[in-house]
């Protein structure tokens, strides 16, 4: 994912692309020449520093759960 800040309302955008039409959601203003930059490194989550994902992989798989079909 990936996120631009508007410069008009300093608010942010996030989008699946890099490439293509941007408007910013809050006041429209066309954001296609700024730069986007991963969403992940702007806005770290709190979840993912106090759970890493090999801790919840590993956490996962000591599962007791079993599938029937």
């Amino acid at each position: 994912m990936y996120t631009k800040t508007c410069p008009k309302c300093n608010q942010p955008s996030f989008s699946s692309s890099k490439l293509g039409k941007w408007k910013c959601p809050i006041c429209q203003f066309d954001l296609i020449s700024l730069l986007a930059r991963d969403a992940g490194e702007v806005f770290p989550s709190s979840l993912q520093n106090k759970y890493p994902i090999t801790q919840q992989f590993e956490s996962h798989n000591n599962s007791t759960f079993e599938t029937y079909i």
